[in-house]
């Protein structure tokens, strides 16, 4: 199985492939736990539109799509600060239409040779150098803002009053994190898949969770989970010849069942 590693495409898919882990783990607790995992999905969604209009208008698609993902990801952000609906409503709204958007343009349009079972589904052996690039750019850009604004996130996070009675930029930091999410999913998309790429961010807080006795500990178990998952999944999606990122879910999948099985019987035989 090591002699995978000397394949170019698999090790570009390992290097992406961590690199989105990585960005998903830091993610996911602040998105997860404070109840907003689902806009990620919905971003997931807007970037197949997006990435649809890049290809069509541009050569590099990604340098369309990521301003496209970005400013809707705003847009969800505005619309569930406003008294006519709630996220959840904002991001279906948004995601839906978006989605529509991409499937008539797919239709009506004479120029689009692109799979939409590669968009749906993602294949992480055929990412470019650029996509690789942009991968570890985001996990750099996703650590520092976390590193810096680490206290004020968890606030955030548990406690929204606390963090504006605290003199938090709560506004700030929720619409830079939306920007971040959006920037990460649509690198992870051609890799990962529209349908696929939000469950990166969604798993890693639910498994440490069922563990993890303090916030930080939630983080670096979600982290290590994250890397674990991605590397197996992909050693063990080549060799069968499957979907990579379809493995990496399921994989995740199965920990997160034994985690709270695992979990169940600690606090059965603990409560005996």
């Amino acid at each position: 199985m090591l002699s995978l590693l000397q394949d170019k495409f698999f090790v570009d898919a390992l290097f992406i492939g961590i690199a989105l882990g990585l960005s998903a783990a830091l993610l996911s607790p602040y998105l997860v736990l404070n109840q907003q995992a689902m806009i990620a999905d919905g971003l997931a969604h807007v970037s197949f539109t997006g990435i649809i209009l890049g290809v069509l208008l541009a050569d590099v698609s990604l340098f369309v799509a990521i301003p496209f993902v970005m400013a809707a990801s705003l847009l969800i952000k505005y619309l569930a600060t406003t008294k006519t609906m709630n996220g959840d409503a904002a991001i279906a709204i948004v995601s839906s239409v978006s989605f529509a958007i991409g499937l008539i343009i797919v239709k009506v349009s004479s120029g689009f040779n692109t799979s939409i079972e590669s968009l749906l589904v993602g294949n992480i052996f055929t990412v470019t150098q650029a996509e690789i690039y942009l991968a570890f750019i985001i996990l750099f850009i996703i650590s520092i803002f976390i590193l810096f604004n680490y206290r004020k996130l968890f606030l955030l996070t548990y406690d929204e009053d606390y963090a504006k009675f605290s003199k938090v930029k709560t506004k700030l930091l929720s619409y830079t994190t939306a920007l971040l999410t959006a920037f990460f999913i649509v690198v992870g998309v051609r890799a990962i898949g529209t349908l696929l790429i939000s469950a990166l961010i969604i798993f890693p807080a639910l498994i440490s969770n069922q563990f993890s006795k303090s916030f930080k500990s939630t983080l670096m178990i979600g982290l290590v989970t994250s890397l674990f998952v991605i590397v197996f999944g992909i050693f063990i999606a080549d060799p069968l010849n499957i979907p990579a990122g379809s493995t990496i879910v399921i994989i995740y999948a199965m920990i997160l069942m034994i985690s709270i099985l695992f979990k169940t019987i600690k606090e059965k035989v603990s409560f005996k």
